[in-house]
């Protein structure tokens, strides 16, 4: 598997761990009555759930707009050195970004969030790079 697929491998999958993050901790302080609900009152609230919860719409931002770009750098087979380092970087901002937000180390969590802020436009210029290459510029 190339590093591109792996850093979609690894957003799915830290997505999936802060969901389930937020889920149990939701759990313990909402307790088993709220867990069962039909949820129809509002959650109860704690500074760790409110960072969870944005952790959790963060990763769901990041993954759709990471899948998108590795998509076209799948479907277009235009890699190189660009995507492998972005690919790099977001495997890395993705591993610490959760427990860095879900704890609120600052300014940390922001670099960890910049990766990807730098990754993602990276890894564009390397997909357009790599259309040249492969033969899928201007008609050619």
């Amino acid at each position: 598997m190339t590093i591109e697929l792996w850093s979609v491998f690894v957003t799915g999958g830290m997505l999936w761990l802060s969901i389930v993050i937020q889920q149990l901790h939701l759990d313990k302080i909402g307790g088993t009555a709220y867990a069962l609900s039909n949820r129809a009152d509002p959650p109860p609230d704690s500074p760790a759930q409110g960072r969870l919860l944005r952790a959790v719409r963060n990763q769901s931002d990041v993954a759709a707009v990471w899948i998108a770009l590795v998509v076209v750098q799948q479907v277009t087979g235009s890699s190189g050195t660009l995507t492998y380092w972005a690919s790099l970087a977001m495997i890395v901002s993705r591993i610490f970004y959760l427990p860095l937000y879900a704890f609120g180390i600052i300014p940390f969590r922001s670099l960890s969030w910049a990766l990807f802020l730098i990754a993602a436009p990276v890894f564009a210029v390397g997909v357009v790079l790599g259309l040249d290459a492969v033969g899928m510029v201007a008609g050619q």
